[in-house]
């Protein structure tokens, strides 16, 4: 007789107030730094030993931990590279359809969370929303959050084959025809 298993046995989520960082840490309502458009003039014309000065705006954004665990456990990286989310409910029904069924590449779906406190709806993972962050700071950040979610294995690495999915296509200058 085979057995079979429900959602049940693999939860999404797990809540907890932990000191390092894993692939897969939710950091919600995180401050971003946005540079100005005029930056591009600026650094094209910028010159060995030029001091530029910019006025940078900062946002917020929940963002999701991309980086390997193991790289961050290991202190081989300084900068964590992080996603936004936002709620699928965004989307169309017909978008929220697609994205589940990984029909749009740049963007993935994560269950929704019902962790007592923690809270939220299905989310959309935008893989064309990239930031990077000292380590050092999202460290700090999560610390000051306290109590904050983690998506669990097997749906971390899930999510992390659908980035590489998402970098490693190729688009070719002629698609194959018909026969």
């Amino acid at each position: 007789m085979s057995e079979t298993r429900n959602a049940f046995e693999f939860p999404w989520y797990q809540a907890g107030s932990w000191e390092t960082l894993e692939q897969g840490d939710l950091i919600p309502d995180c401050p971003v730094l946005i540079l100005p458009a005029s930056l591009t003039a600026l650094l094209l014309e910028a010159k060995t030993g030029d001091v530029i000065k910019v006025a940078q705006e900062i946002q917020f954004a929940d963002l999701i931990v991309l980086s390997q665990s193991c790289d961050l456990v290991n202190d081989k990286i300084e900068q964590v590279l992080l996603c936004a989310h936002f709620p699928a409910s965004a989307q169309t029904k017909a978008n929220q359809n697609d994205i589940r069924k990984e029909r749009m590449l740049a963007l993935h779906m994560i269950e929704k969370c019902e962790l007592e406190g923690h809270g939220f709806e299905r989310r959309v993972v935008d893989f064309r929303t990239i930031y990077t962050l000292p380590k050092a700071f999202v460290a700090a950040f999560a610390a000051g959050l306290g109590l904050r979610v983690r998506l669990l294995s097997p749906y971390k690495e899930h999510l992390s084959q659908a980035f590489a999915r998402y970098f490693m296509r190729v688009g070719l200058p002629r698609p194959l025809e018909e026969e």
